[in-house]
């Protein structure tokens, strides 16, 4: 999605000789030809038929994310850690962020060098929730939803299931992160 695409035909031999067709050429990908380098098959079926396979090359392209210089592990990226740059997507690993935003405030696993596409196993999202934070304990049913206080007893990303204890009842329920201050028991 949202690629720029650049098709590249190498020109035919020079020493061929080829009539000049009376009717509109045809073209169409060879049989066993790939995505990226193609085989294009150029017809005329005019009173003098001929056939000619050009190659072909594809190339996609689309900005990403990349380190703007080399970095060390641990860093948390700042907006002059990162920039966009176009890259080839047969190149690219998977997972590859398009706007700066989705990894400033990250924290990067590993040392980086200049122009590194950074992916989601580079990077780490700093908790949201800390040990010890009182956060907002909810439980939600059809037809009900039940608020109470808690506490966090380790450090939670979005998404992810900590163990929050009920300050009422002292009660350990595991739960799931949804906001810097709110985590969801989930009921089955």
């Amino acid at each position: 999605p949202a690629a720029a695409l650049t098709v590249s035909a190498s020109a035919p031999d020079p020493r061929l000789r080829l009539a000049a067709c009376a009717t509109p050429l045809a073209a169409a990908v060879a049989p066993g030809s790939g995505l990226a380098r193609l085989t294009v098959e150029v017809r005329c079926a005019g009173p003098s038929p001929w056939r000619v396979y050009v190659p072909v090359t594809v190339a996609a392209t689309r900005p990403v994310v990349v380190a703007a210089r080399s970095l060390a592990r641990d860093t948390i990226l700042a907006p002059g850690d990162v920039r966009l740059a176009e890259r080839d997507l047969a190149g690219l690993p998977y997972g590859t962020f398009g706007g700066l935003e989705e990894v400033v405030g990250q924290r990067l696993r590993r040392e980086v060098a200049d122009g590194t596409v950074l992916n989601p196993g580079l990077v780490l999202a700093p908790p949201l929730v800390r040990r010890g934070q009182a956060v907002t304990l909810e439980a939600r049913a059809p037809g009900f939803s039940v608020r109470m206080a808690g506490v966090a007893r380790r450090d939670g990303r979005l998404g992810e299931t900590i163990p929050v204890q009920n300050i009422s009842s002292g009660e350990v329920r595991e739960a799931v992160v949804r906001s810097a201050k709110s985590v969801e028991v989930l009921i089955r």
